[in-house]
């Protein structure tokens, strides 16, 4: 059976040169962050799309647009292509929000009952720039109201009228080229927004020999990112060793490499993988692997666990081996 008064007539999808484009922004997603952020993202999307001569349609009436279609909510492509269509509006826009490096990371997408995009745009920001910078998302991905294709437009929605009036089980159809996604600013925003980093480390070593020993580290690392995951870093620090009738104090330098694995696309949370090439003058080459994680505790501070880290020790006279534990505090620069 035909939902009730679910499709727009195709003149009332359509605007004349009177009126001006209608846009739907659905309330935005905040994954991980305080409501408080989404709603300001959305709050912002219908400002400056209202600034760019949009008629926008109001909080009231995209509620009931998406009730009436009982839209998923995250809705996807699809679903946005839809509910723009059932709120007699010609684009629609919603956008996701979530924390990242100690920022907001803002992704948007734009379905047009014209057929194009849906576009999209994703960028990064403070909470003092936050506003800025979905307002310049929403201005690249939400083309201006002087683009539209009124014939294509047109000729879509009419093939959803026939569909939803066919009495078909099927949801509403969505032209193919709706489904093309266009990667604006991808890149830019898997580009690390803090390069460098300081890390204050403290570490014990625990000999894996008969002959068992102690060691203890404290030092600093100087890191920097080269992209969002890789990382080289240079470690300076202090060793209190075993020496042969007592203990001896000594310094140990290394440089490392490390990748960071990451458990979700949407969490900080990492497995660093660390190999470490040093020095400690008067003994020798040390080689270090090191596995762990990373935890974020504030907006530019992580918390680091090297928990399995087996270190060899090339001295004059043979080799040793040690299996070390160390944390660290990371403060992005």
């Amino acid at each position: 059976m035909s939902p009730p008064d679910a499709a727009p007539t195709s003149d009332a999808a359509t605007p004349t040169p009177s009126t001006p484009l209608r846009v739907i922004a659905i309330d935005a997603e905040a994954s991980g962050v305080a409501p408080v952020v989404g709603r300001a993202v959305t709050d912002q999307m219908r400002k400056t799309a209202e600034a760019m001569g949009y008629e926008v349609v109001s909080a009231a009436d995209t509620i009931a647009a998406a009730q009436r279609l009982r839209m998923p909510y995250p809705p996807s492509p699809a679903d946005l292509w839809r509910v723009t269509f059932v709120a007699q509006a010609q684009r629609g826009a919603f956008a996701r929000v979530w924390a990242h490096e100690g920022q907001y990371v803002t992704e948007i997408s734009v379905a047009s009952l014209d057929g194009a995009g849906p576009f999209f745009a994703r960028g990064a920001s403070g909470a003092d720039d936050l506003k800025g910078v979905v307002e310049r998302l929403i201005r690249q991905a939400l083309p201006a109201p002087t683009q539209w294709n009124a014939e294509e437009a047109k000729r879509l929605t009419q093939q959803t009228q026939s569909a939803t009036q066919a009495d078909a089980p099927e949801p509403l159809p969505v032209p193919k080229t709706q489904l093309r996604i266009v990667p604006i600013s991808r890149m830019a925003a898997l580009r690390p927004t803090r390069r460098w980093d300081l890390a204050l480390q403290t570490e014990a070593a625990f000999g894996t020999s008969s002959d068992f020993f102690y060691n203890h580290l404290a030092g600093l690392r100087l890191g920097f990112r080269i992209t969002r995951n890789i990382l080289i870093g240079a470690y300076y620090g202090y060793a209190n060793l075993r020496g042969r009738d007592n203990r001896e104090h000594n310094m140990l330098s290394y440089f490392q490499i490390e990748h960071r694995i990451r458990l979700t696309q949407r969490s900080d949370i990492t497995v660093p993988v660390r190999f470490g090439v040093g020095y400690v003058p008067f003994n020798g080459p040390m080689f270090r692997l090191a596995a762990g994680l990373n935890i974020p505790i504030a907006s530019r501070v992580e918390l680091g666990f090297d928990l399995f880290t087996p270190t060899f020790w090339i001295l004059p006279d043979r080799t040793t081996v040690s299996l070390n534990v160390g944390t660290e505090v990371i403060f992005r620069l």
